[in-house]
């Protein structure tokens, strides 16, 4: 098991109290955070599956706090299974300014981005699905 400090994100084989690396207060530093704060971090995790998680578990909490780093990831990262997730998220939490990034995500250069970014739009605009 590798542990990372939320700061620097550098790994190390133990959990440390405090980065050797940057010297931040890991414990510390976590124990002020809430669960969202927490996810919106992890969210440049170096680890994709991390990433991935922390972006579908954002966009199930439906907490608007985490729009905007969604938001900032959907236009910077160049990982479209992460842009992907980051766009499921966008539409889960919905909200003011929602819509608008979808729309820019359907001309994504990733077709699977732009495909959900479509879809995405259609949900939203005829409400949740009676399934």
């Amino acid at each position: 098991m590798r542990f990372y400090c939320p700061k620097c994100w550098k790994d190390f084989s133990e959990d440390l109290d405090i980065c050797p690396y940057c010297g931040l207060k890991i414990k510390k530093f976590w124990d002020k955070l809430d669960r969202i704060e927490k996810l919106i971090i992890s969210l440049n995790h170096p680890e994709d599956p991390t990433k991935l998680r922390s972006a579908w578990l954002l966009g199930k909490s439906g907490d608007k706090r985490a729009l905007a780093p969604l938001v900032k990831i959907c236009k910077n990262s160049t990982d479209p299974y992460l842009v992907r997730e980051c766009v499921k998220a966008i539409a889960g939490i919905g909200g003011e300014g929602s819509i608008d990034i979808l729309k820019e995500m359907c001309n994504h250069h990733a077709k699977m981005v732009r495909d959900t970014a479509q879809k995405a739009i259609e949900q939203l605009k005829t409400g949740p699905s009676s399934q």
